[in-house]
């Protein structure tokens, strides 16, 4: 069972996770005795320590992925053998690297990285693991890996994209859905409402680039990408307009991520193990 931890423990490693759905506050006892259920599910946000322009963080990756881990974790009931990892913090963030304050693991780094603690999580007998991802240049290496890790660990490996969650319907204008790939008004309107005050929006300024029916930078509504690195398509870092965000609009898409999450997380601890039966002719 999910232990009843206190807010105020003195420590506050786990951040925004509730104490007691921090994997690192129970002793090795205790963790074993969750293993014990047969749903135990470990959730890992697979988050980036990169830059997001003059006007954000260098955390707002891991940020983003950890508050709204938390709130989604805080809805779940204690029945629900859920229990946060500490967040990997550095992702594969290497097409920002040109900007200081930029981390990045190199793609073989981060796959060893999620192996060990795929691994750890596998000897604990946990027999689920979430990989939230919260950094778009994660998203390419997660789909290629997590069936290695499937694989390796025999765990159940589960995927999920906190920006492709839940987007409010026509809150973000169209173009810049399609074309606002980092440090615009989303990502903006995000930070606004969860720290307003690591955000300086008099030194916000975004770049803007047309975009093609045929040929684009993500997979957002055309066929081929091209490869980038972020100072081809912005020199101050900042691809989107930033110029447009609000707090209120970051509180409308917070709440709404968070409640999918918190449903996709019980769907993922209740997910049975389906079986295939023969296709008959129809």
């Amino acid at each position: 069972m999910i232990k009843d931890l206190p807010e105020d423990l003195g420590v506050s490693i786990h951040g925004p996770v509730p104490p007691g759905r921090y994997w690192g506050y129970y002793p090795t006892t205790e963790i074993a005795a969750l293993g014990t259920d047969p749903n135990a599910t470990a959730v890992l946000n697979v988050g980036g320590m990169a830059q997001c322009g003059p006007h954000l963080p260098v955390s707002t990756n891991t940020l983003m992925g950890m508050e709204i881990l938390g709130a989604a974790l805080r809805r779940l009931p204690r029945a629900t053998t859920i229990l946060s990892l500490p967040p990997t913090n550095i992702g594969k963030s290497i097409e920002h690297i040109d900007f200081p304050g930029t981390i990045a693991y190199q793609g073989d780094t981060l796959r060893l990285v999620l192996r060990d603690i795929a691994r750890g999580v596998a000897a604990a007998h946990f027999s689920k693991l979430v990989l939230l991802g919260s950094h778009g240049g994660n998203v390419g290496l997660m789909d290629d890996y997590f069936r290695d890790l499937r694989m390796d660990t025999g765990l159940r490996v589960y995927k999920v994209n906190v920006s492709s969650i839940a987007n409010p319907p026509d809150l973000i204008p169209a173009a810049e859905a399609a074309t606002g790939l980092h440090g615009g008004d989303a990502g903006t309107s995000l930070v606004l409402h969860m720290a307003p005050k690591l955000v300086h929006m008099d030194l916000a300024e975004g770049y803007v680039f047309e975009p093609s029916p045929d040929i684009g930078f993500s997979f957002k509504g055309q066929d081929v990408i091209e490869a980038w690195i972020t100072t081809d398509l912005a020199p101050n870092g900042v691809i989107g307009n930033p110029l447009m965000s609000t707090a209120a609009k970051g509180a409308l898409m917070f709440d709404a991520k968070v409640e999918r999450l918190a449903e996709l997380l019980q769907a993922i601890y209740a997910d049975p193990r389906r079986e295939s039966a023969p296709a008959q002719v129809p």
